[in-house]
């Protein structure tokens, strides 16, 4: 089990190679779970080629405890989540992605 540390929109959230602005975040219903995702935006490219902003819709997991406390530092809410790890659930999981946010890449940390 993780926590995920809610970052409030127009925020940002760094991975290893991804800086992510956060838009949006929501949960959706995937089977007899809810499925905590956040949506923002990323800028892939070049110097070269120029550069243009993608939608990414990140993918924490399942929530096991909706803002169960606070985060001392920033104030923010946290949430424990389960990730997504399991082959079958992941590949239900995708299709969900797919068909409710098209055209979108999709992130499991």
């Amino acid at each position: 089990m993780d926590e995920y540390l809610h970052v409030p929109r127009g925020g940002e959230i760094s991975f290893m190679a991804v800086t992510l602005k956060v838009t949006a975040e929501g949960c959706l219903d995937c089977g007899n779970r809810q499925l905590l995702y956040v949506e923002g935006l990323t800028t892939v490219g070049s110097v070269c080629c120029g550069a243009v902003e993608c939608r990414v819709i990140y993918v924490p997991g399942f929530i096991v405890s909706r803002h169960c406390k606070t985060d001392e530092a920033s104030g923010h809410p946290v949430s424990r989540v389960e990730p997504v790890t399991n082959p079958a659930a992941l590949d239900e999981v995708k299709k969900l992605l797919v068909k409710t946010f098209p055209s979108s890449l999709f992130l499991f940390v």
